[in-house]
């Protein structure tokens, strides 16, 4: 069974990265003479690509909003009340 060298959960095979911890598993319970490599880093393209998907989404929640709106003026402009 594969370990987490860190927090030394145990997990079932075919896993290969602690949920938890974000670091390799190694095939015996840890005795804590055990190297642990340090948590990725997230650098700024991951920020970059974050505020990207920010404004995107906020672009497509204002077109939603934009279509919905002339969806009600053509029904209430079909009804006649215009």
């Amino acid at each position: 069974m594969p370990w987490c060298p860190k927090c030394g959960a145990e997990f079932r095979e075919g896993f290969t990265t602690c949920n938890s911890c974000h670091v390799p598993l190694i095939d015996h319970k840890p005795d804590g003479t055990e190297e642990v490599p340090p948590e990725p880093q997230y650098g700024e393209k991951w920020l970059q690509n974050d505020k990207k998907r920010a404004l995107t989404l906020t672009a497509l929640r204002a077109l939603i909003i934009l279509f919905l709106a002339a969806a009600v003026l053509l029904l209430i402009a079909d009804k006649g009340i215009f």
